[in-house]
């Protein structure tokens, strides 16, 4: 097929105004893109027989997965859709993946030798917003002042960054988090409290240590209700007809703590994979 052709250049079906990819020498139909590696992002460069070079690969590396066997899978395993990190000890290979373990390999995700890898860095990205629905967006119009801490959420996402030295893609991006957490952090006192303040990127020993302060700081907010609580038994000398607050913030101290222990369990699985795959 040629350039001024309306069709696909691999299969010449027909290419959506939406659903299809310009590349140098044509246009690539939805059934086709899909049949390309998900990591895969330079159509603009690409052509078609750099694309069927890639179809071939493709069909490849499903010999390899026959072979591949699960030592670990590491990620969410509550929500289905949610990305996988998979890996083979006695291969030294491994995977990343949407969907379940159990059926990754219909997926044809693509295998990764581990001397593939160049480097590996979490970025974690931390917003506010006025509102804490999932996915309400975030606030960028205007620098947050300590006054409003307490009106505030803090939203967070978890990327782990692995580069590899690959012919048609450098970088698999691991969504580490299915849902984007959201913190309301209770204010103590007279002092202003924001969020974990911990947007940036982080690899090695890094992500161990902020692993740790994170664990610290759930320890500490622990600590620090436990007091709540029992100064409020002393002084305010609650009684049964407070039985449903108390009930209330207990719920939402727990669900604060979750969160926190949950941030930390993103970030320590980013510091084994980067340990698995570096060190």
């Amino acid at each position: 097929m040629g350039l001024f052709s309306k069709g696909c250049v691999i299969c010449d079906g027909k290419c959506g105004l939406t659903s299809s990819k310009s590349i140098a020498d044509g246009k690539l139909c939805e059934n086709c893109i899909s049949e390309l590696s998900p990591w895969f992002t330079d159509f603009k460069h690409a052509t078609a027989e750099s694309i069927e070079e890639q179809m071939a690969y493709r069909e490849e590396n499903k010999e390899k997965l026959d072979d591949f066997e699960i030592t670990k899978a590491w990620g969410i395993k509550k929500y289905k859709e949610a990305m996988q990190f998979i890996y083979d000890k006695d291969r030294k290979q491994f995977v990343v993946v949407s969907g379940p373990e159990e059926t990754f390999k219909e997926r044809n995700p693509d295998v990764i030798d581990f001397d593939q890898v160049t480097d590996v860095f979490l970025e974690v990205i931390e917003h506010w917003g006025e509102k804490g629905g999932q996915y309400d967006p975030p606030n960028l119009t205007h620098q947050i002042r300590q006054e409003e801490y307490k009106d505030v959420f803090w939203r967070y996402d978890f990327y782990l960054h692995i580069k590899v030295d690959h012919p048609y893609f450098d970088e698999i991006c691991y969504k580490m988090n299915w849902k984007t957490t959201v913190l309301k952090v209770p204010q103590r006192g007279i002092m202003f409290r924001r969020g974990l303040e911990m947007s940036g990127t982080y690899k090695g020993e890094e992500l161990e240590s902020l692993a740790e302060n994170i664990e610290k700081t759930g320890s500490g907010e622990r600590r620090m209700i436990k007091v709540g609580k029992v100064v409020d038994t002393a002084l305010l000398k609650k009684n049964d007809d407070d039985v449903v607050d108390l009930l209330i913030e207990d719920y939402k101290d727990e669900k604060y703590l979750k969160k926190i222990e949950n941030v930390a369990n993103h970030i320590k699985r980013a510091d084994r994979i980067y340990k698995l795959l570096v060190d």
